[in-house]
């Protein structure tokens, strides 16, 4: 069990003095408790970058948990300081985000919670960047998708009714010998205890 020592400072405030160099160090502001990022994804080209950042920090957290030359807070101030710069990173990725920070619009729809800024000037980004044609809208995706379950539900039915007739059976009778289950059927086992 840890004891926290207080001590008198000045008048009648009191100080607390933490043993652990992890916990002085969240309290004088050299660490906080969680790091946060935020990722942009609303461009194609964006995947890329976006993979490639994060396989930066996550060899570069690597390195320094393996280091053995660094004191537990030494470690963590630096992991907070690569985590500071993949962030800082993702915030000068191309294209960028055509809003400002903090102007989202949200408003709840038919469709649940949309943000309705920023949508035209996205829209004249990929228009931009990837052409003027629309390479398949929500509709078109939904159809294939169906087109191609129901060929494969097609495929399988028709797999089940082309199957032999010793791998029909739903009863207990062992699966996978083939005389086994000829004899048991025609009924040279019926009344024996197997």
């Amino acid at each position: 069990m840890l004891k926290i020592m207080e001590y008198k400072v000045g008048s009648n405030r009191k100080q607390i003095k933490y043993k652990h160099d992890i916990t002085r160090a969240i309290r004088n502001i050299r660490l906080n408790f969680q790091r946060r990022m935020t990722v942009p994804m609303f461009h194609p080209l964006h995947i890329s970058q976006v993979a490639e950042i994060l396989k930066w920090g996550s060899k570069e957290l690597f390195r320094i948990a393996s280091l053995n030359s660094f004191r537990r807070v030494d470690k963590l101030v630096h992991s907070h300081y690569v985590i500071h710069s993949m962030n800082s990173n993702l915030a000068n990725i191309q294209p960028k985000d055509p809003r400002s920070k903090g102007s989202e619009e949200l408003i709840y729809g038919d469709d649940g919670l949309e943000d309705h800024k920023g949508l035209k000037e996205l829209d004249t980004i990929i228009t931009d960047t990837e052409g003027e044609e629309d390479h398949a809208s929500d509709r078109d995706q939904f159809d294939r998708w169906f087109a191609e379950d129901r060929a494969r539900q097609k495929e399988l039915d028709h797999r089940k009714h082309n199957q032999p007739p010793e791998t029909k059976s739903n009863s207990e009778e062992q699966t996978n010998d083939k005389y086994f289950k000829s004899m048991h059927k025609k009924g040279k086992y019926a009344k024996s205890s197997i």
